[in-house]
């Protein structure tokens, strides 16, 4: 997993209240923002929570105290990274 794909991991982690994220996860959520970006639709925060529960059921289960610091601009262009 290259650092882009940690980093985005760690964000959905605290946004979306999931457990970490493993390779194959990370991997199927940045191909549907892939592919809903190539079709012309920037995804929204309610785009984002459906693909993430899709491939994380557990989503939303996890607390994280702190600020959330993971907008959509900086999930976008780390699940659009190499």
């Amino acid at each position: 997993m290259n650092m882009y794909d940690q980093e985005l991991g760690h964000k959905l982690k605290i946004k979306f209240g999931t457990p970490k994220l493993n390779t194959y996860q990370i991997q199927r959520i940045k191909n549907d923002i892939k592919t809903l970006v190539a079709t012309g639709i920037t995804p929204v925060e309610s785009d984002w929570a459906e693909i993430v529960k899709k491939y994380c059921p557990e989503a939303g289960s996890y607390i994280y105290k702190g600020a959330d610091m993971s907008d959509l601009i900086t999930l976008l262009q780390l699940a659009t990274k190499a």
